[in-house]
């Protein structure tokens, strides 16, 4: 059976030097396809399409070499804070609107919420304009609005109520993109930022954030929070290494476009789609 036919469920991370930070349990659930996919042609629309009986809170990373579409259940809270690193150009943000776009097709306004904070909100522009698409967003805000604080700490107030059974309400998913801007923010919004990346999964705040790799080894504070890795091409070994907690991750001969996951016992490397029907 093939692995990219599976839902991606049950985290199990290990403190070793080299974690298997997908070390997965798949649950035996096989996607059943009502037509073929077509490796050249596929799009975010198209591969969902192709699936039948998707789970809520399930969202598309992209499609297998094998062709089959890749999906990642956020249901899971050991999957914790998910870290998508590259270097520079070679799909970070496209990744992130892959995986909003699919949301938004697989789950109803009432069950899920996004919010993202990125260095160029006109990035966004097309999903921010979408009137589907409105009914899903908290909003989009710069890292340098100050909107941006007061964001994050409405989600860590949310998660904090959640935990003492205080409120329900739709789950996040909160994007991040460059995480490295997060040391211009104020010290308070810091730490909840911080504590969001540690505990917000357990109570439905999904933590989505990007890095450029050559970043990394400067943001070990905050990366080392992340305990799902998801890793695109990179030069350099020492980046990918820390990047991926693992030696092997052979980021260095993926093009753009291409990331890989591990999933406890060996890589697997998906492309990405173009966002859309």
């Amino acid at each position: 059976m093939s692995t990219s036919n599976l839902f991606v469920n049950a985290i199990r991370t290990t403190r070793k030097i080299f974690p298997d930070f997908l070390s997965k349990k798949l649950i035996n659930q096989v996607v059943t396809q009502k037509k073929p996919t077509h490796r050249n042609t596929n799009t975010v629309g198209r591969l969902l399409d192709s699936i039948q009986d998707i789970p809520s809170h399930t969202i598309l990373l992209g499609q297998c070499i094998d062709g089959l579409p890749f999906l990642m259940s956020l249901g899971e809270p050991a999957l914790g804070a998910i870290l998508i690193g590259c270097d520079v150009g070679n799909g970070k943000t496209h990744q992130l609107q892959l995986m909003v776009d699919s949301a938004i097709r697989n789950n109803s306004a009432r069950e899920l919420q996004i919010a993202v904070l990125t260095l160029n909100p006109a990035e966004w522009e097309n999903i921010q304009s979408d009137p589907k698409s409105q009914r899903y967003l908290h909003d989009i805000f710069a890292w340098y609005d100050d909107r941006a604080e007061q964001t994050i700490n409405i989600f860590t107030e949310l998660a904090e109520d959640r935990r003492q059974g205080k409120r329900l309400g739709a789950d996040v998913l909160f994007i991040l993109d460059d995480i490295d801007t997060v040391e211009d923010l104020s010290y308070e919004a810091q730490v909840n930022l911080h504590w969001l990346l540690e505990y917000g999964s357990q109570s439905g705040v999904w933590v989505v954030g990007t890095i450029d790799a050559g970043l990394s080894s400067g943001f070990r504070y905050w990366i080392d929070t992340f305990r799902t890795r998801i890793v695109g091409r990179v030069g350099s070994s020492d980046d990918s290494e820390t990047l991926a907690m693992r030696p092997d991750s052979q980021a260095a001969g993926l093009t753009p476009g291409m990331f890989r996951v591990w999933i406890g016992v060996h890589w697997l490397t998906y492309r990405l789609v173009p966002l859309g029907d």
